[in-house]
């Protein structure tokens, strides 16, 4: 592991920044418990004290998350914004009634815009997500398949918006997808049948069809989504 050494002044905030430096680089990926205060000290060089302030740091921007009894987890590669922490922190409902808004109108406008770049990354993650083996692989294609669609808005705003949603889509993501092995068949094959017609409606650059595949997207994976 490769850990610069940092100096003597403002350790607590050096320590914070090379601990963020070491998760954004994969280091600890998002899931992974990072090593306790007493080992941290060790590979930073300075007291567990100071280790323990970088770390309530990292917790307090988001990066990292502490529980009782299990030890400190990344969950975040980089750290959250307070627009993030807030969202966390609202009414399931009010959060999935906007993420609604935003993946179905995102899917539209995808239709419009798309170029062959956005396809392709779009085929990928989907392929990705239907070839995954294990929970994490699905739920980071998943995410990713997303992310692709709304970038291929070409909106930056709208791509603003929705990384604001970075953390409470994971938390979903994990929640819904943490099942996936108990799903029916039939569940799993409208799932994934729902996905691939996202991609095809959006290749085909069909903006009303994206649209309404979008929200039996959501309807398929998001508990409490409107059917109408």
């Amino acid at each position: 592991m490769a850990v610069r050494a940092v100096e003597r002044d403002s350790l607590v905030v050096q320590c914070s920044a090379e601990l963020s430096r070491l998760i954004k680089q994969g280091e600890w990926p998002v899931g992974a418990r990072i090593p306790n205060e007493q080992e941290l000290a060790r590979l930073l060089g300075v007291g567990r004290s100071t280790s323990r302030e970088a770390v309530r740091s990292l917790i307090a921007s988001g990066q990292l998350s502490s529980r009782q009894g299990s030890g400190t987890f990344v969950v975040s590669a980089t750290p959250v914004s307070a627009l993030d922490r807030q969202i966390r922190q609202s009414d399931i409902g009010d959060v999935t009634e906007v993420r609604l808004l935003l993946e179905v109108e995102a899917s539209r406008l995808a239709a419009h815009r798309r170029t062959r770049a956005d396809l392709d990354e779009i085929k990928r993650a989907l392929t990705a997500r239907q070839l995954a083996s294990n929970t994490t692989d699905l739920i980071e294609a998943d995410l990713r398949f997303h992310a692709a669609i709304v970038a291929a808005t070409h909106n930056s705003v709208l791509v603003m918006l929705y990384d604001s949603f970075g953390g409470t889509l994971r938390d979903t993501a994990e929640e819904i997808f943490s099942s996936h092995d108990h799903w029916s068949e039939a569940t799993v094959r409208r799932d994934e049948k729902a996905h691939a017609d996202l991609y095809a409606a959006i290749d085909r650059g069909d903006p009303r069809a994206a649209a309404l595949v979008a929200r039996r997207v959501m309807m398929c994976t998001v508990p409490g989504v409107s059917t109408r």
